[in-house]
């Protein structure tokens, strides 16, 4: 697989100068705003790509092929310093400012700095998000290889809609394989349910955290996430429980056009106080200042923040780590937003989870993660309270969501 980066005035001149350059197959990986244009990163020639998985995916034994190691390295070296530009001497030779610039332009070159290195992290991400992707579905496709032989087969006709309901609903394919047994001795699709629901739900773990809220609490997720949101919802819960002077939000160094004015329209509406911090020193001094208050909530950047949640935690190691996902997550999004910090978190808070959208593949990590569940929110209003789940709830939801098309 290639990657190339593609930038033009507006959207639809992007995806026409993706379409004549590369095709109608091209894999769109990013669309972003980028210095008053649309920047789009574009993948291309999958096919090949995908024949290097499978040879790198032989089962072992008398088949085994070499590992592909070359191939590997020249893929993530072209994929983060030629395209991304995220190789350790980018900033350090072509983008050092020249020494003749006078001191009147040293501010805006910082500032062009600042906007360079945020843009190089957004890179960074999306080059581990690419690579997790990649992962997921090699381990799919040696599993669906392996377990093509071992069984899984739905046998009772009465059931294979469901059946086929939830292999396109994204459950992975050893889940497949596990509750097919447990759909073929289903007599109706409400017995299934129930089964399904109480046996995968079991190996989820959850925590109620809107029991006793207090103290400070610290939200993290990629931007999009609806992390921001959240804590305004959850702000306004506890206010009109405790007190509105009881609780406060602090915005931690976002710097994103227009977020410190969202947070701040967000909290007005929710009647709680708002701040912000642009660094963590910033932070303390604020904490400090709300020492009074019964509950703090901070919502972090979406830029780097695996990074930030690390130096966060060894600040504030008393305080209380969430990390909110969007419904539609990718399962690679999932596993690379917890590798990071995956002994950090208390919980995991679900958002958008609607009809439409069904959160099998952060089950599919829930399942074998000793991470709890503990919120979902399902309506963009922020009079919508954010409701406790657990793992039991939360399949027999997403199984009763299945298309009734299939069902």
């Amino acid at each position: 697989m290639e990657l190339q980066r593609i930038l033009a005035k507006d959207s639809r001149s992007a995806m026409e100068q993706v379409h004549n350059t590369f095709g109608k197959d091209a894999l769109v990986v990013s669309n972003k705003r980028a210095r008053n244009k649309t920047e789009l990163i574009v993948a291309v020639d999958l096919k090949a790509d995908l024949e290097h998985a499978l040879d790198d995916m032989q089962l072992e034994g008398e088949h085994t092929k070499e590992p592909m190691s070359e191939v590997c390295e020249e893929f993530n070296q072209v994929m983060e310093s030629k395209i991304f530009k995220t190789s350790p001497d980018f900033f350090t030779s072509e983008n050092t400012p020249p020494s003749f610039l006078s001191d009147s332009s040293s501010d805006v070159m910082d500032d062009n700095r600042a906007d360079d290195k945020r843009d190089q992290l957004h890179a960074r991400e999306i080059v581990d998000l690419v690579k997790q992707e990649l992962a997921v579905m090699r381990r799919e496709l040696t599993l669906s290889d392996r377990l093509s032989s071992v069984g899984g087969k739905i046998t009772n006709e009465a059931m294979q809609p469901f059946a086929n309901a939830l292999s396109h609903s994204g459950l992975s394919i050893s889940l497949q394989v596990m509750v097919a047994d447990l759909i073929n001795q289903s007599r109706e699709t409400e017995d299934a349910i129930g089964t399904i629901s109480t046996i995968l739900g079991n190996n989820i773990s959850n925590i109620n955290i809107l029991d006793d809220m207090q103290g400070v609490h610290v939200f993290s997720g990629r931007s999009g996430s609806g992390k921001t949101v959240t804590c305004a919802r959850l702000a306004r819960q506890k206010a009109l429980e405790y007190g509105e002077n009881a609780v406060a939000v602090i915005s931690l160094k976002d710097f994103r056009f227009g977020a410190w004015s969202q947070i701040q329209i967000l909290c007005s509406q929710a009647g709680v106080d708002t701040f912000r911090a642009k660094n963590n020193d910033e932070l303390k001094n604020i904490l400090e200042e709300l020492s009074d208050r019964r509950l703090v909530i901070i919502d972090t950047s979406g830029s780097d923040a695996a990074s930030s949640i690390r130096s966060l935690s060894n600040q504030l190691p008393e305080a209380s780590y969430h990390l909110v996902l969007p419904a539609d997550s990718s399962e690679g999004g999932v596993r690379s937003s917890l590798s990071a910090s995956q002994d950090i978190w208390e919980s995991i808070i679900i958002t958008r989870l609607d009809g439409d959208v069904q959160p099998w593949p952060i089950i599919n990590v829930l399942v074998d993660q000793d991470i709890p569940v503990s919120l979902i929110t399902n309506s963009p209003s922020l009079t919508k309270n954010a409701e406790a789940i657990t793992g039991i709830s939360l399949i027999d939801q997403s199984l009763r969501d299945l298309p009734m098309g299939f069902v």
